[in-house]
């Protein structure tokens, strides 16, 4: 698809998705507890539709003996919540996805059921999906798990934890990255009756049941990045993020403080957020994302259309992404004249330069079936005039209405 530039500037009201990372927690806290939960404003991204769609198979198929095969497609998320959940339900299930899903590291998760008792069985590569689960009611107790590849491996012990007779004494090990997802989940828990103790590295769930309550999902702070990055971009554009909040659950709230120094400036209004140009863009830019990966595309892309030189850290995990996610953009971003180098297996640097292509053509970027490089990508159009994506339909995954919201601004024709 090519996104072609009609004017720098615009005026736009956007209507965010809700986060998918909330509503994935609440489905799951909902099918843990087996009591009515009221979700307002449930994401509509693909990933949290197939979810719905795999606990709902789950649900239908527990009176049966057959081996049943649950198919998470390259939805990470959903592939680790899931995992807990068919350990601690009773049948014979297979947990798989596609190539790429089959690439991304679960053995921590592993482990770490298999301390407390769960009976999982990789079936091709040690380390890595499909796996093989004989689901049985597990008690809970004691065990630790790596925060080093993904917070997402102790977001989906917990949450178990309240309906397990023993509750759960988890120990965090190694590195700790993405803490903000952890601490969402947690928030989330207590929201709808869990009691939730923290100490450190340590963190107690009693086996107190879940309480049905209501739940009403945020926008999706993830998605918020890309308008920030279009409004930097642009010469004057001011974007109304409707209902967006910057006191938030969501760890990428932080995008206020990160765009700051690309020259947007944040204001609450009675709506939402009102993001427009500062004029004032810092030429040296450091960003920490070991709380924040997901920040990397439009942070990255946006300081490269700014002919800014950057340093990135808290990388490390990104290759396991939807795709090798540093390297992609690397490879990308070489196309467009300009350098993503890696200093060690958690920096790397953006060296300052102006974007151009040979001869002046339309700039032809692949995205590897990633929702964030998609999105990433699309704003250059301000600079080139016009870009080509490959993969269009990959926004699905998580902002299904964005190209229709982008035509809307009035300042992007799609073909």
């Amino acid at each position: 698809m090519k996104i072609v530039s009609l004017k720098p500037n615009f005026n736009f009201e956007a209507e965010l998705p809700g986060s998918k990372s909330l509503s994935n927690r609440a489905l799951m806290i909902a099918a843990y507890s087996g009591i009515p939960f009221k979700i307002n404003k449930l994401s509509e991204a693909d990933d949290t539709s197939l979810l719905i769609k795999n606990l709902e198979y789950i649900r239908e198929c527990l009176n049966t003996s057959m081996p049943l095969v649950v198919d998470c497609g390259n939805a990470g998320t959903v592939f680790r919540f899931l995992l807990t959940y068919l350990a601690t339900t009773p049948g014979n299930w297979m947990l798989t996805g596609t190539v790429r899903m089959k690439s991304r590291p679960i053995a921590g998760l592993v482990e770490s059921l298999r301390m407390l008792g769960a009976e999982i069985y990789y079936v091709e590569e040690e380390g890595f999906p499909p796996v093989r689960i004989v689901g049985q009611k597990l008690k809970g107790g004691k065990a630790s798990v790596s925060m080093q590849q993904s917070s997402q491996f102790a977001s989906s012990l917990l949450m178990a934890g309240p309906v397990w007779q023993k509750g759960l004494d988890l120990d965090l090990t190694e590195g700790l990255n993405s803490v903000p997802y952890l601490e969402m989940t947690i928030r989330v828990m207590e929201q709808l009756g869990a009691k939730v103790m923290v100490a450190g590295r340590k963190i107690s769930v009693l086996p107190v049941p879940y309480k049905p309550g209501t739940l009403t999902i945020e926008p999706d702070w993830s998605s918020a990045a890309f308008w920030y990055e279009l409004v930097a971009l642009s010469q004057n554009a001011e974007v109304l993020l409707k209902g967006l909040t910057a006191d938030s659950l969501q760890g990428d709230s932080r995008a206020v403080v990160m765009f700051a120094g690309l020259g947007v400036k944040t204001e609450k209004v009675e709506d939402g957020l009102l993001i427009k140009p500062s004029g004032e863009v810092e030429e040296k830019q450091f960003f920490d994302l070991h709380d924040h990966p997901d920040m990397l595309p439009s942070l990255l892309v946006c300081s490269a259309g700014l002919g800014l030189k950057a340093t990135f850290t808290g990388l490390d995990n990104l290759q396991y992404k939807e795709s090798n996610r540093t390297a992609s953009l690397a490879r990308e971003l070489a196309k467009l004249g300009v350098e993503f180098v890696k200093v060690n297996e958690s920096t790397w640097q953006l060296q300052s330069g102006q974007l151009q292509t040979p001869d002046g053509q339309v700039p032809q970027l692949n995205v590897y079936a990633d929702h964030r490089l998609a999105m990433a990508f699309a704003p250059l159009a301000l600079k080139f005039g016009a870009v080509h994506i490959d993969d269009p339909s990959c926004v699905e995954k998580s902002y299904p209405a964005y190209w229709e919201q982008l035509e809307r601004t009035g300042a992007f024709a799609l073909e």
